[in-house]
């Protein structure tokens, strides 16, 4: 049986079914049986509910050290236990829809499992240093970090952004996978050219546009968080944020659900993140393009905190 090795959020993951929008280890397909990976995906029978989820929606439970994913009649079930992952195929399962369940969903489930923190952002790689873009679906994250790729930055993670603990006090971004998510329109705005392969019907209709030749191929240390937001106002504005709004920031950009027996593990990172790495809230105007005023307001601010 054909599996494959990929290399991914400092990780080396072997599945049994082609995952494209994982970056390729230097190794050519081979039998399922070898190992040499930190993951190894493996079929076999996935229950179709946990025994006592703690949190929940239509087609997924997570519990501490548990997540099921019940991928759809196209896919399968998925379940991810202290970080080891089974998956059972349902009649006329489609590996292409596999491979998006695994990226997409299960494998954030796989590294929150494994102590690192998992956050619903981007980051890129700045002259300044490394800064992470968190916000709400919609608010321009994705924008904001192709703009920043066009001033000559690098990509380090679109959606699925990992930190974990570097030298001491520090925090590292792990590079993650090498594709942008941009609508249509927002592609052809910043540049790029949009393939009819690459729309995405199960992303709102977005595009998996390639950054290979951009991408980082190294963990980079943080060194800011921006919580990217929308005003009626005009103009881009940027404030740090202090104190307990802090943690209130960070919440937000937490993928998935975080239980309390996750936290012990987890605190010295989270403050490690809080306390030695400035946050700021920055609005940008809802009625108009502003990418380009967004992307230089960061690489100033991130600039200044460098000095």
């Amino acid at each position: 049986m054909t599996s494959y090795l990929y290399h991914a959020y400092g990780l080396s993951i072997r599945v049994p079914f082609a995952c494209p929008a994982l970056p390729p280890s230097p190794a050519v397909p081979q039998p399922a049986a070898c190992g040499g990976a930190d993951v190894v995906v493996r079929e076999g029978p996935v229950p179709r509910r946990l025994h006592s989820p703690w949190a929940g929606e239509a087609f997924w439970e997570a519990a501490p050290g548990a997540f099921l994913l019940r991928g759809g009649r196209q896919a399968g079930r998925f379940l991810v236990e202290t970080g080891n992952v089974t998956f059972e195929r349902n009649p006329g399962c489609d590996d292409a829809a596999l491979a998006r369940c695994f990226a997409n969903c299960v494998l954030a489930a796989v590294l929150r499992q494994r102590g690192l923190l998992v956050l619903h952002a981007n980051a890129v790689v700045t002259p300044g240093g490394v800064i992470v873009i968190g916000g709400e679906s919609g608010s321009g994250k994705s924008t904001t970090l192709g703009a920043l790729l066009n001033e000559g930055c690098w990509m380090l993670s679109d959606d699925l952004t990992v930190l974990r603990g570097g030298s001491p006090a520090a925090v590292d971004v792990l590079p993650g996978m090498p594709q942008l998510h941009l609508t249509q329109s927002v592609a052809e705005g910043l540049g790029y050219r949009v393939e009819p392969a690459q729309l995405q019907p199960w992303r709102r209709m977005k595009a998996a546009i390639p950054v290979r030749d951009g991408m980082a191929r190294e963990p980079g240390r943080l060194r800011a968080l921006y919580l990217l937001g929308m005003s009626d106002d005009d103009q881009v504005e940027a404030s740090q944020v202090s104190g307990g709004g802090k943690f209130r920031l960070l919440h937000e950009c937490l993928y998935g659900p975080m239980f309390a027996q996750e936290h012990p593990a987890l605190f010295p990172l989270l403050t490690d993140v809080v306390t030695g790495v400035p946050f700021f809230s920055l609005q940008r105007p809802s009625r108009r393009w502003s990418a380009d005023e967004v992307a230089r307001a960061i690489l100033g601010g991130t600039a200044a905190v460098g000095r």
